[in-house]
């Protein structure tokens, strides 16, 4: 009789519960990472790209205006960035420029009497020049307002930037003066009323407010969010068709082309270039000065080429 063989009782084969577990855990992230390793070095790219674009200083998913969704696939935060600037420009390029409007008119109105004393081509000459440097007094002071920190400025005793009150006054007693000269009499604070009354009534019809005077408001934080409103809603429209940033920028150009011309008319449509804070007299001399400003530069470049190459 064959001996039996020896039967093992040791179950060295059989693996405790907790190596078994640990090994499963260990199999499983060698495979995830050995999918990543075999992806196409795009995706790759691309996943690594919305990761960091996330924790940017505006993330592309914006908790305060819902989120993007596919947008982030479609633009960079260097399209980002350059579609906010963009329409930042023009957003505040239309609020100078109903500004600049309602400071025109009210100039027009007190100075009337002065007005229709002069000659129809002196008195056009006087009101396009009027209008022009309300546009540029208007510009620069939204310039400076837009370069300092939010909430910084001066507000005080109104809820309207100081710098801007201040310098609409300065224009309008110049303007003033200029038109009615020596028989120009006016008190202060009568104009200061005025100033104050021209500049909210334009700010609350641009933005859309019946009542500036109400707690809480600031210029600069109003512009902020329908800078943010619009961006979205470009972004939300352009992402669709995956059109690039030089479509949004048409887009942009040509609803503020439209929307002077719907506002403040036609003459005010033909002169106007994006970028520019105008009236409904237009900017016309302006660019006609600019032009020949120009072409001077151009002429003199050309007669001293002429003089080396022709000597």
């Amino acid at each position: 009789m064959r001996p039996q063989p020896a039967q093992c009782t040791c179950n060295s084969h059989v693996l405790p519960h907790e190596t078994m577990t640990s090994r499963a855990a260990a199999f499983l992230s060698l495979l995830w990472a050995s999918a990543y390793s075999f992806a196409p070095s795009g995706v790759r790219s691309k996943r690594t790209a919305v990761a960091t674009s996330l924790h940017a200083m505006e993330r592309l998913h914006d908790p305060s205006t819902n989120a993007f969704g596919s947008v982030e696939h479609v633009y960079t935060l260097r399209d980002i960035d350059r579609v906010t600037k963009m329409i930042a420009d023009d957003e505040w390029n239309a609020l100078g420029s109903t500004v600049a409007e309602s400071m025109y008119e009210s100039i027009l109105d007190v100075g009337d009497d002065a007005l229709k004393q002069r000659g129809w081509v002196d008195r056009m000459s006087v009101t396009n020049r009027i209008a022009e440097e309300v546009s540029s007094a208007v510009e620069k002071s939204l310039s400076r307002i837009r370069t300092q920190p939010g909430g910084t400025f001066d507000h005080d005793p109104h809820t309207l930037p100081k710098e801007l009150l201040t310098s609409m006054h300065t224009v309008l007693r110049h303007e003033l003066g200029r038109i009615a000269e020596p028989s120009f009499d006016c008190n202060i604070h009568d104009l200061s009323l005025l100033v104050l009354s021209a500049v909210s009534e334009a700010v609350e019809s641009y933005c859309g407010i019946t009542n500036i005077n109400a707690p809480f408001f600031d210029l600069s934080t109003e512009m902020d969010h329908r800078i943010r409103d619009r961006r979205r809603k470009l972004l939300m429209k352009h992402s669709k068709g995956y059109e690039n940033v030089r479509d949004i920028e048409k887009d942009i150009e040509s609803d503020r082309k439209g929307w002077v011309r719907d506002v403040l008319g036609n003459r005010a449509a033909k002169t106007y270039e994006i970028g520019e804070v105008t009236t409904k007299a237009g900017n016309k001399h302006s660019h006609q000065k600019e032009k020949a400003a120009r072409d001077g530069v151009m002429s003199a470049l050309f007669s001293d080429l002429d003089g080396v190459l022709m000597p």
